[in-house]
């Protein structure tokens, strides 16, 4: 038979599943010509229990990177195109799953705040809460289930960024990248990004220092009639992010290392002219004082701080990793809706017009043992504690829940070139009780060159703090319909399965092909409206509230694969089948989400010399259902025919198809300077036509006409994505 490389599968195990809740950057480790933790953004580690990308920070370096969205946009099974939040940030989906069911770590903590506290619109400003780039090690991607290992949100599957370690000597990097715009109705974008680390007393205590700056100018877009576009979201406004960072070491002990991290990350965001959300004191077009107070500030922020403390101890036994974190994230510029301004808000103590406190908490201490067990067995176990609190202004009181978690996974190498993983985790929430999360996985090398695996695992999510009050949990409408929340809420659950086929020659070709499927159970989605005294004001006196109606199903196929076909040249590239249908609810039939059928990208390399690299990279996103409601669902409240109805009638069920080129190379100038250069959009693909329509008023007669897009849902709406036009990047990295 052949032999499993039982240290690659052993590595994976420690570096990759066994790392939640710690999971940090080691250094790279090639074994039989395998690279573990994986230094390419093409490579698979083939003998983890799991599906699994990995972008590196070279691969980074070489492209526009404005946020965690940007940086996944190639890779398999992602889709980062089925919106734009309301300040241009973008969802990020695995498997055509809906972009809440992805859990991002950072070196194995979670970031996922556990309440919505960026209401109405701005959920994507999670995804430019980053470290720097040049911080960053490498990015791995897991498609699929995780909720075994790393528990609630990690149902569609996991993104772990891994950051540098501290050097043993002082070295640095300086990152500064701008983006020019052919038409300059669309904003410049600016980025820096500076890093360094070293030893403050050699072999005992390090300190690494981090710092960014992002800048994004107005765009001021206009579709093909002249009509402007919706300044939330597909033209966003000026804004400006920064991060800044610090991380002290201490290794008291050859086998002990200790870590203290902090993190605070700032967003800024203009709403001096009602683009993001109506002013006190204005209508809805921002041109005439009015008495009322409609929710939002002239300027919106969102902020976040983290700190952690870890621990890694290399015991007899095996390695025991903890890490206790304190995880905050706060919205800024959000005020309490009413009429007039300073009368009673319904709120005790509170009146319109004031700040609307919107911040929750996470605490979480994470700890794990990994150790061989016998000959044949290498063991994983850990325990999670988390506590989660919430406060939301428009609400009576805090919201706040507590869960506690026992985890355990084992590698068993049943023959020398087969692996079976299994593993479960008990998650006792305070609201919900005890639930099991399991999983199982088997891993063949059938041959030298091929690799057989798949597996089973399910997975899990608890609702959002605020989506279990019992009471007012928000409002819409720009501050003026009331939201409820639904204490009868259950967990949503998956259960997933894989089977994946992958070849490596060792000669310069590889390739890998995966079947999913993902049964969704207990979706949470709208219900029908409920009539309640806190929704006196609404029309109807009836309130918007969640409930568990909905099952789904997600299927589909990735392929990818990476050829050096002569010395110097490399083709690469993969395609993505994605199928999704919801299986009950009043849309039953229709798509879950707006993911394509089709997603393909290519990527053609050329390494011309030691110092210069060439690509050409394309990208192909399929047709997108323009709504995941029936047609009949479209309708008016009161049955008759709507602007959504005229709107699919006009411009079709799906938005339309596109192909786009990028051009762009690497040259080293120095060996600390190196200079990339891309032409984005290299054909000028226009995405501002589409065609008017009529419109029609809530009783259904005729209101008069708005122009429709052929790429995003409606001229306001920020479902799809406007891409750019062309533009220039350029960037220059510079290491001492």
């Amino acid at each position: 038979m052949f032999p499993f490389r039982r240290r690659t599968l052993l590595a994976s195990a420690v570096a990759l599943v066994a790392s939640a809740p710690s999971l940090q950057a080691d250094e790279v480790v090639t074994l039989d010509n395998l690279v573990v933790t994986a230094s390419g953004f093409e490579q698979k580690l083939t003998n983890a229990p799991a599906s699994i990308s990995v972008i590196s920070q070279q691969d980074l370096q070489q492209k526009r990177y404005n946020s965690l969205a940007h940086a996944l946009g190639d890779v398999e099974g992602i889709d980062i195109g089925q919106g734009t939040g309301k300040t241009g940030g973008l969802n990020i989906s695995i498997r055509g799953m809906p972009s809440e069911y992805t859990l991002v770590l950072i070196d194995g903590r979670r970031q996922n705040a556990a309440g919505n506290v960026t209401p109405n619109g701005f959920n994507e400003t999670s995804t430019s809460f980053m470290p720097p780039l040049s911080a960053i090690e490498r990015i791995e991607v897991i498609r699929g289930p995780m909720s075994t290992l790393y528990g609630s949100d990690a149902m569609g599957g996991v993104i772990n960024i891994i950051t540098r370690k501290v050097a043993d000597e002082w070295t640095g990097s300086l990152t500064l990248d701008h983006t020019f715009q052919e038409n300059s109705d669309y904003g410049a974008t600016s980025n820096a990004s500076l890093y360094t680390s070293g030893p403050l007393v050699e072999d005992l205590l390090g300190l690494q220092l981090r710092a960014s700056v992002f800048d994004r100018q107005e765009s001021d877009l206009s579709f093909g009639d002249g009509s402007d576009v919706s300044k939330r979201g597909p033209s966003p406004v000026d804004g400006r992010n920064h991060t800044l960072g610090a991380r002290l070491t201490l290794t008291p002990h050859e086998n002990h290392d200790f870590s203290l991290d902090f993190e605070r990350g700032r967003q800024r965001y203009n709403n001096d002219e009602c683009q993001l959300g109506t002013l006190d004191g204005l209508n809805r077009a921002c041109t005439v004082p009015t008495t009322a107070a409609n929710g939002y500030a002239d300027e919106l922020r969102f902020e976040r701080e983290q700190i952690a403390l870890t621990h890694t101890a290399r015991l007899g036994v095996g390695t025991l990793d903890s890490s206790l974190m304190r995880n905050q994230t706060e919205t800024i510029g959000r005020t309490l809706p009413g009429d007039p301004i300073g009368s009673p808000s319904g709120i005790p103590g509170s009146l319109a017009g004031d700040d609307r406190e919107l911040e929750t908490t996470n605490l979480v201490f994470d700890t794990k043992l990994v150790a061989p067990v016998g000959d044949n067995h290498m063991t994983t176990v850990g325990a999670q504690w988390w506590k989660a609190e919430m406060t939301d202004g428009i609400a009576t009181e805090d919201f706040e829940q507590k869960t506690w978690a026992l985890f355990a996974e084992d590698e068993w190498m049943l023959r020398d070139d087969l692996a079976l993983t299994l593993g479960a985790r008990y998650d006792d929430h305070d609201a919900f009780g005890g639930h099991i999360s399991p999983r199982a996985y088997l891993v063949w090398n059938a041959a030298d060159s091929w690799t057989i695996k798949g597996g089973v695992s399910r997975g899990y999510r608890t609702p959002d703090l605020n989506e279990l009050h019992d009471g007012i949990n928000g409002i819409s409408g720009q501050g003026t319909v009331v939201t409820i929340g639904n204490p009868d809420l259950d967990p949503e659950t998956t259960t997933s399965t894989e089977f994946g086929v992958y070849y490596d020659s060792y000669d310069g070709l590889s390739a890998n092909a995966t079947v999913f499927h993902n049964k969704f159970e207990d979706k949470i989605a709208s219900g029908n409206p409920v009539a309640d005294p806190l929704c006196a004001g609404n029309a109807g006196g009836t309130c918007s509230q969640l409930v568990n109606i909905d099952e789904a199903v997600t299927r589909g196929l990735e392929l990818a694969a990476r050829w050096e076909f002569i010395p110097a040249w490399t083709l690469s590239g993969n395609y993505t089948y994605t199928d999704s249908e919801q299986k009950s609810g009043a849309d039953k039939g229709q798509p879950l989400t707006n993911t394509p059928e089709h997603l393909a990208n290519a990527k053609l390399d050329w390494q011309t010399n030691s110092r210069l690299n060439l690509w050409l990279r394309g990208e192909y996103r399929g047709e997108r259902a323009r709504f995941s409601s029936s047609y009949a669902n479209l309708a008016n409240g009161n049955g008759s025919y709507s602007s959504n109805q005229s709107l699919y009638d006009a411009l079709g069920a799906k938005t339309k198809a596109y192909t786009l080129f990028h051009l762009g190379g690497s040259f080293q100038a120095t060996d600390n300077l190196t200079l990339n250069a891309s032409i984005y959009n290299l054909f000028d693909k226009d995405f501002l036509k589409g065609q008017t329509y009529t419109t029609y008023t809530n009783a259904g007669a005729v209101d008069g006409t708005a122009f429709g897009s052929d790429y995003i849902v409606s001229g306001r709406s920020t479902t799809g994505v406007l891409e750019e036009g062309r533009r220039l990047w350029l960037s220059a990295n510079l290491t001492f």
